[in-house]
């Protein structure tokens, strides 16, 4: 098993993420209300980690089984993507899990786990909520399984077509011995923060929606990734309408609050080294990627700017067309229709 992969999955299609929405109007009133009364959904947490780590130490074969037997093919990539273990059928494989499930920094994890987010209840029910909304919103959509796991810090969030994983030792919060211990070159202070109880659901719903709701941009420029990733982040305001603003984003509040009193000389800064129709990765990369602040920008910035930019350009349009539903703004293919209503502030 690995423990020192710091990537959280996000994203299978290769879209540049930083797990894991607001401009200042959203921190004052978010303009998206969604009724759920009539929706009949039930979200169910199942437990993967407490079925290995509780299992006794003499019946890790028939756990591993029972979670085959109950997961599905999800647990397949458990084994052989997330951990990085044995493959399903091998035969030392309950070996290979009995020393991750036995090993004293990952039962220590598990019982923080435990201790920290308990039952899940709460979370299952505030996620139960957002994939309520997103029925209403896209009546077709596909409310994934969700599945909690111990990665050994290899992912945080792990979606596939059908289940949306979450990492759960990701949350145990920032101040646990054990995420004081985790290798600073892998992982940075500014993702050790981010290691709360109250980032799981946002981060799971931001990685799920970003795989299942973004189309493919692989050579598009700059202006697609900012609204493509736009959308997403207004549909995610959208589906937890009860979060911290700042935590939609994987930002300090103090982050959000230099971006809102910054928007238009962060905007400035875009347009003046005409890099809004560049389609270099270089210029993609310095406001989509993850980072301690943005490369040109303060040191006072966040990373991953051009999430938030990206959603004041969506916000914008979808204020200057209130009859505009998620279905039909997804549906947009022109950046430029959304670039027209945006006026920096």
């Amino acid at each position: 098993m690995c423990k020192c992969n710091a990537l959280i999955r996000r994203d299978l299609k290769s879209v540049v993420i930083a797990t894991a929405i607001l401009m200042t109007g959203c921190t004052q009133e978010r303009h998206t209300k969604v009724e759920t009364d009539g929706v009949q959904l039930h979200v169910e947490i199942g437990r993967l980690d407490r079925a290995l780590f509780r299992a006794p130490p003499d019946s890790l074969q028939i756990a591993s089984r029972a979670a085959y037997a109950q997961y599905g093919d999800f647990y397949r990539v458990y084994i052989e993507d997330i951990l990085q273990g044995a493959p399903l059928g091998d035969p030392q494989l309950s070996l290979v899990l009995g020393r991750f499930v036995n090993d004293p920094d990952w039962r220590s994890t598990q019982q923080a786990v435990d201790s920290v987010l308990g039952d899940m209840e709460p979370e299952r029910a505030d996620l139960e909520e957002a994939f309520k909304r997103m029925k209403v919103l896209f009546p077709d959509s596909l409310t994934p399984k969700v599945v909690a796991f111990n990665s050994g810090f290899n992912f945080g969030i792990y979606p596939t077509d059908s289940v949306l994983g979450v990492g759960v030792e990701w949350f145990i919060g920032a101040d646990h011995p054990m995420i004081s211990i985790l290798a600073p070159e892998a992982f940075p202070k500014y993702v050790k923060d981010r290691m709360r109880p109250d980032m799981l659901v946002p981060s799971a719903v931001k990685g799920w929606l970003l795989v299942h709701y973004t189309r493919d941009i692989r050579g598009a420029d700059v202006l697609t990734n900012l609204v493509e990733t736009g959308k997403v982040m207004a549909l995610l305001n959208a589906l937890l309408p009860d979060a911290e603003p700042a935590s939609l984003f994987a930002f300090s509040k103090e982050h959000l609050e230099w971006c809102e009193a910054n928007e238009y000389a962060i905007w400035k800064e875009i347009v003046s080294k005409d890099q809004l129709f560049s389609k270099k990765a270089d210029d993609i990369g310095r406001l989509m990627n993850d980072g301690p602040f943005t490369n040109g920008l303060p040191r006072e910035s966040p990373g991953h700017i051009g999430e938030w930019i990206g959603y004041r350009m969506v916000d914008a349009y979808m204020k200057e067309n209130p009859n505009v539903s998620f279905a039909q703004l997804f549906a947009l293919d022109d950046p430029r229709t959304i670039l027209k209503n945006y006026k920096p502030r």
